[in-house]
């Protein structure tokens, strides 16, 4: 998955939730990226704001959201929430301020992002520009009635910037499965493979954790953070 990828499902999206640190406390607000090129994704804020010092004072960000809405939509057939298909999206970076130079530059070789910013400027002084330089994340592709396909999600997880990340889901221990078939029978989301050792296929898995109630091996361990 590319930048532009993220960019494009993020301005689906539409606005952001953003969360900053200061101190030890989290802040959260809306937010819509300016947009994403090759060396990372961008926003704007005011150097004249709280959001603006706690950038500059601890650059860790951390957003997500949801397309196409938020809200459930009465019940199923099984008497639970219903939920539209569509997906969320999260991220986890660091975000760098662009100088005022590096700015004027890439307007001046074309760049739109940078143009944009730039002719805001002239109209906001104060406003300034930051870009999410290196990061990891997921989207969280959900079809939880399976209308669309036989699976109810699907989770692509990416970094960029030169990070990395761990893989989504449960972990099956193989030297200690037994391939009883209990964790493939408790998974509604049909993201256990079948074998001489049990698998899980953790763009499939929602992380819910029925497999490691079931298992008499005591063989999966938990997901790990991305």
């Amino acid at each position: 998955m590319t930048l532009k990828d993220i960019a494009e499902a993020a301005e689906k999206i539409g606005c952001l939730t953003f969360t900053t640190l200061d101190g030890e406390t989290m802040y959260s607000r809306i937010i819509s990226l300016c947009g994403g090129d090759d060396e990372g994704l961008y926003f704007l804020t005011m150097d004249v704001k709280p959001f603006y010092r706690q950038l500059k004072g601890n650059p860790q960000v951390a957003m997500c959201g949801i397309y196409p809405i938020s809200r459930k939509e009465g019940k199923n057939k099984d008497g639970q929430p219903y939920f539209s298909p569509g997906y969320t999206l999260r991220i986890t970076g660091e975000a760098r301020e662009v100088s005022m130079d590096e700015l004027r530059e890439k307007a001046e070789a074309g760049n739109p992002i940078h143009q944009y910013v730039l002719e805001d400027h002239e109209r906001y002084p104060a406003i300034r520009l930051f870009c999410v330089h290196k990061g990891k994340g997921e989207i969280f592709d959900f079809d939880f009635e399976m209308e669309h396909r036989d699976h109810k999600v699907l989770r692509t997880r990416f970094a960029f910037g030169g990070e990395g990340y761990n893989e989504a889901g449960a972990r099956i221990d193989p030297d200690k499965c037994i391939a009883c078939g209990e964790c493939l029978e408790a998974c509604t989301f049909k993201a256990i493979v079948s074998g001489e050792v049990y698998y899980v296929d953790g763009s499939r898995c929602d992380e819910c954790g029925s497999c490691m109630q079931v298992c008499p091996a005591e063989a999966i361990g938990l997901s790990l953070t991305i």
